[in-house]
């Protein structure tokens, strides 16, 4: 299929089905080399790199040993290799990634984070419970969405942590209005 950079630049509604497209493939592709790089052997000679830092901000989200760097970084160019895009889609595509695994890793929820308004986008939250946790046992594996984490319940640890959040915050606000 081979990349276009000529005119005419195609349709919104191609550049959109295709970035949509991306995102869903690279996050299943993603998790899975994600999930094999939180293996024993790998974790401590690649992934561990990574995970120097347990509170990950902005920069952390490209820190990382060269050959993670490679090996998860066909996830992103898995979805462009099989359609071919317009350079100017890849050039989207590069961009909404990027600014994804940065927020992902910058260990804030702000009021505009894409996780207060798509249900099954992970965010600053998700990663963060991901980065808290050691070696092997961490789960949320995935990149962008935690469909993946919740199929293969790779995320359990953080729903009930979640959840138990959630009751603390309902209780003292019960506590206060008595």
């Amino acid at each position: 299929m081979g990349m276009r950079s000529s005119l005419p630049l195609p349709s919104w509604k191609v550049v959109l089905s295709q970035i949509i497209f991306y995102f869903i493939l690279e996050d299943f592709v993603f998790y899975w080399g994600h999930r094999i790089l939180h293996t024993k052997w790998l974790y401590k000679h690649v992934h561990s790199v990574h995970h120097e830092y347990a509170t990950p901000f902005g920069l952390t989200s490209e820190y990382a040993h060269p050959a993670e760097i490679l090996f998860l970084g066909f996830a992103t160019i898995v979805g462009p290799a099989v359609t071919g895009p317009h350079l100017i889609t890849l050039w989207l595509w590069m961009v909404l990634r990027v600014l994804e695994t940065v927020e992902a890793h910058c260990g804030y929820h702000f009021p505009w984070s894409p996780s207060n308004f798509f249900p099954l986008y992970g965010g600053a939250d998700f990663h963060d419970y991901h980065h808290r946790l050691l070696y092997t046992k961490s789960g949320n594996y995935s990149s962008t969405f935690t469909y993946m984490d919740w199929i293969f319940g790779t995320d359990i640890g953080y729903r009930k942590l979640k959840a138990l959040k959630n009751a603390g915050v309902e209780d003292s606000g019960e506590q206060k209005k008595q």
